[in-house]
């Protein structure tokens, strides 16, 4: 680690020492970006040019871990699936539970998994699940790609090699090998999923490029494209599997849109990736689960050491558990169980008591609503372009992980000056590599 913080901080007096330099590279990325499909609504996306650098040991090492904990949230949802009283946990509305008891075609509750979670000491400590419409592969390996083409990334030619994990064509041969063992002897195609207006559907664009270079045949869709005419189709081409991207939350406020998508799903006409049950492992309760007395018995010893070194304690919010709260705010995250985005986040350490009190009303009266225990991000170097000059600041950053069938692919990282740590709050994304040093910077 002294060597790759070595090789960091060396970048850096690069960094400023070529002001032209990394600044004409960093435009060079950022217009390379549209044609690598990482927007965030019409902008490239917000990114630094400060890789996040790990040795390969390290990720071996997160493989390892991140198998263990997706193994776990899975055996934790499948449980809650079989017992009424953790399924209440989740206070899914009735029309979804009908959805929850129809068997997808396949084992895992979310073949498209990612942990987010901040670095305490070196202890990863998951801070959010994410499995329906995880973003953010694409804008990782887009933004790699482009600084890696720059003259400033020639800075690391001498020190050691990095290199990026690919996380979009993995994804694309995960969801080929689902289409294909979809039971369908004729041609198949997968449709992708979301909503009209998604702020990331240029990734959309670059998954279904990557599908088409194995030769699956892929088309970008809106509930509002589909019917069911001899199976599922779109604009007159049949769909044999779904890649939704739309998350649970938005499906509820447009359930009466998704007519022909839950017919189609119902008859088992088409598999989905993932399939409404991804939920039980998206929706923050789950976190809450972990901590279930039944769970944790089931789980067993190595189980449990895994939870409580990695997942901070979590509960649902109640009258009881907000008033517990009031005067030790600064040690609480109050999030919905379902949005996204950071959208409805309240962090203690950044309220007054009146506000904690008031965000802890809002919450009561909103219903579905964790309580988590705060867990501080890391602060890094970051560098920036202020003023048409390189700047460099310590932010705050989160790391996610992406899973895919239970294997590990890559991270995704950002840093940000404060919480929420959300490229609509004014955070950036930051490109993530193995680094395998072979001189010291």
């Amino acid at each position: 680690m002294k060597t790759i913080q070595s090789a960091l901080a060396g970048f850096h007096r690069h960094c400023l020492r070529e002001p032209d330099l990394t600044r004409r590279s960093c435009r060079a990325a950022r217009q390379g970006l549209p044609g690598l499909h990482a927007l965030f609504g019409r902008h490239p996306t917000p990114f630094s040019p400060t890789p996040w650098l790990r040795s390969p040991e390290f990720f071996r090492e997160m493989s390892a871990l991140c198998r263990n904990l997706s193994d776990i949230l899975e055996q934790a949802g499948r449980m809650a699936l079989e017992d009424e009283d953790l399924l209440d946990a989740y206070q899914f509305p009735a029309v979804f539970q009908e959805i929850l008891r129809i068997d997808p075609g396949y084992r895992r509750l979310a073949p498209v998994l990612r942990l987010d979670g901040h670095f305490v000491r070196g202890v990863f400590r998951i801070v959010e699940t994410n499995a329906d419409g995880s973003a953010g592969m694409n804008d990782s390996n887009a933004i790699e790609r482009a600084l890696l083409a720059t003259p400033l990334y020639s800075y690391f030619a001498d020190r050691g090699p990095i290199e990026s994990l690919e996380m979009v064509d993995s994804l694309a041969r995960m969801l080929a090998r689902y289409s294909r063992v979809s039971g369908d002897r004729g041609a198949t195609c997968v449709g992708i999923l979301d909503r009209r207006g998604i702020s990331t559907a240029s990734e959309f664009v670059a998954v279904q490029q990557a599908l088409r270079r194995l030769g699956q045949n892929a088309v970008l869709v809106t509930p509002e494209d589909l019917a069911v005419r001899d199976g599922l189709r779109a604009r007159g081409t049949r769909i044999t599997l779904v890649y939704r991207r739309l998350v649970t939350a938005d499906a509820f406020q447009m359930w009466s849109s998704l007519g022909p998508l839950l017919e189609a799903y119902r008859a088992g006409a088409i598999r989905m990736v993932g399939s409404f049950r991804s939920e039980l492992l998206h929706s923050k309760a789950v976190l809450a689960i972990m901590r279930d007395s039944h769970v944790r018995a089931r789980i067993g010893p190595a189980g449990r050491r895994l939870i409580d070194r990695h997942v901070p304690p979590a509960f649902l919010l109640t009258p009881a558990s907000a008033e517990r709260t009031v005067s030790a705010r600064r040690r609480w995250i109050l999030k919905p169980l379902d949005s996204y985005g950071s959208r409805g986040v309240f962090v203690g350490n950044t309220l007054t008591r009146k506000s904690w009190k008031k965000a802890l009303a809002h919450a009561l009266a909103a219903g579905r609503y964790l309580l988590q225990e705060y867990v501080p991000a890391p602060r890094e170097p970051v560098l920036r372009i202020v003023d048409n000059r390189p700047k460099i600041s310590m932010e705050m950053t989160s790391v996610g992980f992406f899973i895919y069938d239970g294997v590990m692919a890559g991270p995704y990282v950002r840093s940000g000056p404060a919480h929420p740590l959300s490229i609509s709050y004014g955070a950036v994304t930051r490109p993530g590599f193995r680094f395998r040093a072979w001189k010291r910077a």
